[in-house]
């Protein structure tokens, strides 16, 4: 089931990043208004992580579950 808002939320982050999949750790801290350690401290929390990948030795966070944890 879609949580509410996330269909806005994504259409929003995708007319921010057109055809990005995934941003980086800076952009997210833009969109999250927030520094690069605070995003990078919630992507190791364990409690309600950022949710993230980790591609050629750098994060990324997929945009379909960054619009999904903003939710």
């Amino acid at each position: 089931m879609e949580k509410n808002g996330y269909r806005d939320t994504l259409l929003m982050l995708q007319d921010m990043f057109p055809g990005k999949a995934a941003l980086t750790v800076k952009e997210a801290a833009t969109i999250l208004n927030a520094n690069v350690g605070t995003v990078y401290e919630a992507v190791k929390r364990k409690y309600n992580p950022l949710p993230s990948k980790k591609l050629s030795g750098k994060i990324v966070i997929p945009i379909p579950a960054l619009a999904s944890w903003l939710c």
